[in-house]
């Protein structure tokens, strides 16, 4: 687990409790897929990745691979933050 993960988890676990969700959320928890995070919370997101690690996420980077679970989106920080 890399240090942006579990900033991420929790950010998660906290919008799908919100939106009523009582799901566990791990690091290879398929975000889509599940239906975990509805279109305002995948905005807010990608609003808090931006703020709390201080990257930019461009429009042609989003897609499914990049929501595809917590530990995707750590990942995609990191090379972020690397590059």
């Amino acid at each position: 687990m890399n240090s942006y993960e579990q900033p991420i988890l929790d950010f998660v676990a906290g919008a799908a409790a919100e939106a009523g969700g009582g799901a566990m959320v791990a690091r290879d928890t398929p975000l889509l897929e599940t239906g975990m995070l509805d279109s305002i919370n995948l905005v807010r997101l990608i609003q808090f990745i931006e703020e709390r690690f201080g990257i930019s996420v461009p429009d042609s980077d989003f897609g499914p691979d990049l929501f595809e679970s917590p530990a995707s989106l750590a990942a995609y920080v990191e090379r972020r933050k690397q590059g």
